[in-house]
């Protein structure tokens, strides 16, 4: 897997191969560990490398295969992330899913985050299973996962730097097209389908919340085209800013004409313009912590 740095503004999050510790919005804590969807996973994950030394049968059950599915077996649409073989690549793919999901997770917000991850799991693997004449490897583990959430990074972000200043879409595009060879190579066009849907999912999910802007291929459902950069809240809630209308005052020559923003109310616009212009261009992470603060500020003064 790639070691990954961001220039500029894009927070250091390597210390020796591991993530950088820090406070995320978490559903609920274990000691000083916020636990997120996605850190939810990566756990379960690990504790099904000691499930599988004990007792790999029981791990095995939990495998998505679609021929077990039709036969009743539905759980296995939902079950097959929590399941990993001990290997050096399943560690591999853990980090790489811990790494690329956290980003996505705090872009999109855990509750969309959730859903989201909930529509690629199960989503792809049922439309697998109702269509049933397609040769499907069995699916488990995060690495499509992770693949998916690096996709989606590669989109916001196409210009970031990886090893040797090599872009982000160019990495994407690697890993996806060595996949879908491979998928093709051994003929398992069922999985080749689920790896597709759920990339489709994932875009088709992240523009409908204002991000992808460069996908225009995609449609914005909902209420016009023209969708704005949201503010959001640590559950990843949209709180777009809006003016609250001004009171009626007597007219007079101290006033601005009608219609105009005042000098400070323009300074205000123009300062959340140029944050939410940077979390457009370079992501979430990109703000200090100050300036944070200062975004939820005007976002509030400016409602």
């Amino acid at each position: 897997m790639p070691w990954c740095r961001y220039r500029g503004a894009v927070a250091q999050r390597f210390n020796f191969g591991m993530p950088e510790p820090r406070r995320r919005d978490g559903w609920f804590t274990v000691g000083n560990i916020d636990v997120t969807t996605t850190a939810f996973l990566v756990g379960v994950g690990v504790i099904s490398l000691f499930v599988y030394a004990v007792s790999p049968s029981a791990v095995a059950n939990l495998v998505f295969f679609p021929e077990f599915v039709r036969q009743g077996e539905v759980w296995r649409l939902a079950t097959w992330p929590f399941v990993s073989q001990p290997s050096i690549w399943v560690l591999i793919s853990m980090f790489f899913f811990w790494f690329f999901g956290h980003i996505v997770e705090e872009m999109v917000g855990r509750i969309r985050y959730t859903r989201m991850v909930a529509a690629i799991v199960i989503a792809p693997t049922l439309f697998v299973s109702i269509v049933g004449d397609l040769a499907t490897a069995p699916e488990a583990g995060l690495n499509l996962l992770g693949t998916v959430m690096l996709v989606i990074f590669a989109v916001e972000n196409p210009n970031a730097p990886f090893f040797f200043g090599i872009p982000a879409w160019v990495i994407a595009s690697v890993f996806v097209g060595l996949d879908v060879l491979g998928y093709a190579g051994n003929r398992w066009w069922g999985t080749l389908v689920v790896l597709l849907l759920a990339i489709g999912i994932a875009l088709f999910s992240i523009r409908q919340w204002g991000f992808a802007d460069r996908l225009d291929f995609i449609p914005r459902l909902g209420s016009g085209s023209k969708h704005s950069r949201p503010t959001r809240s640590r559950s990843g809630r949209v709180k777009r800013p809006t003016r609250k209308p001004a009171q009626r005052v007597v007219p007079g020559p101290w006033e601005p004409p009608a219609g105009a923003p005042s000098a400070e109310t323009a300074a205000m616009q123009a300062e959340l313009d140029r944050l939410l212009d940077k979390i457009s261009s370079e992501g979430l992470d990109a703000l200090s912590r100050s300036e944070k603060e200062r975004l939820n500020e005007l976002s509030k003064r400016l409602r």
